[in-house]
């Protein structure tokens, strides 16, 4: 199980408009279950921007294998491309998750203390912690089974050579910039009032619409 930080306390609760306007409601119940419903549009955000961070991982991880084992010049030239934009748009969504005080999984750090709070903004941001715990645990469930079958596409990546590497490298690469325009237009649909995201995202489909052309020309030349 990955384990996610999320910078809750008074940065989250700032960046979502929480806070003092619930402390008239000194301990209610609406105010936790508010922030529980925050906390689960928090945490599926994160979960949205790991699936971004998870793209860009994966198709560096196959750009390095295939310099290591494709002896073409264009799957050379390909690979490189493919690797330097990932690293770049990576380091772009890294940024926008910690401008929206949030973590991209798979790190496990030291539990945060808790937090005493006696109004309604205490209680509400109880709500965003559990709201966060209790859905991105099925998140990371998800990510744990991508990541494992990505580890499969590999081995067996890794078993191949010559053509049929570079046809495998190809189709792969393919699919998974094809995955990475859907993953952008559900966000621009999702996240359209994220201005940060939206700008992320406008400027992610056209590269992964480029680099899926490619790889099927490639592929369409070659084999």
């Amino acid at each position: 199980m990955r384990m996610r930080r999320y910078l809750l306390g008074a940065g989250l609760l700032g960046i979502l408009g929480l806070g003092a306007a619930c402390a008239h409601d000194d301990k209610s119940e609406s105010a936790r279950k508010t922030g529980q419903e925050v906390g689960e549009a928090v945490a599926d955000k994160a979960y949205f921007a790991d699936q971004l961070a998870l793209l860009d991982q994966k198709q560096i991880a196959l750009g390095e294998m295939a310099l290591q084992k494709s002896t073409s010049s264009e799957i050379r030239v390909f690979a490189q491309q493919l690797v330097e934009n990932h690293r770049q748009h990576l380091a772009s969504v890294q940024n926008y998750a910690e401008a929206a005080a949030m973590s991209l999984a798979v790190m496990e750090l030291s539990t945060q203390e808790s937090m005493e709070g006696t109004g309604g903004a205490g209680r509400q941001e109880e709500g965003v912690r559990q709201g966060v715990e209790q859905r991105s645990a099925k998140h990371d469930e998800k990510l744990d089974k991508q990541i494992d079958e990505f580890t499969g596409v590999l081995n067996a990546l890794s078993g191949k050579s010559g053509e049929a590497f570079d046809k495998a490298f190809l189709m792969q690469v393919r699919k998974d910039q094809e995955h990475g325009g859907e993953l952008v237009e559900e966000g621009l649909k999702r996240y359209r009032d994220d201005a940060s995201l939206a700008m992320l995202l406008s400027r992610s489909g056209p590269v992964f619409e480029r680099q899926a052309e490619r790889s099927r020309i490639l592929g369409a030349t070659r084999y």
